[in-house]
């Protein structure tokens, strides 16, 4: 059965969509990536903060 030109042009645009949004994927990825990386010392930092406020809570209950 072959392919009518609006079926060809449907499967070229589902393919064409297809990588577009994997590429955007990627995009998205890479930003969420760098936005981490700079975040990340302050994370921890308000970790440590966390515990040494839960610490210090916890000592001054007994």
């Amino acid at each position: 059965m072959n392919k009518t030109k609006r079926q060809e042009e449907a499967t070229r645009f589902s393919f064409d969509y297809l990588r577009y949004f994997l590429q955007q994927e990627g995009v998205v990825e890479r930003m969420v990536e760098r936005k981490l990386n700079k975040l990340e010392n302050q994370i921890e930092q308000l970790i440590d903060q966390k515990i040494e406020q839960r610490i210090k809570n916890l000592s001054n209950n007994k």
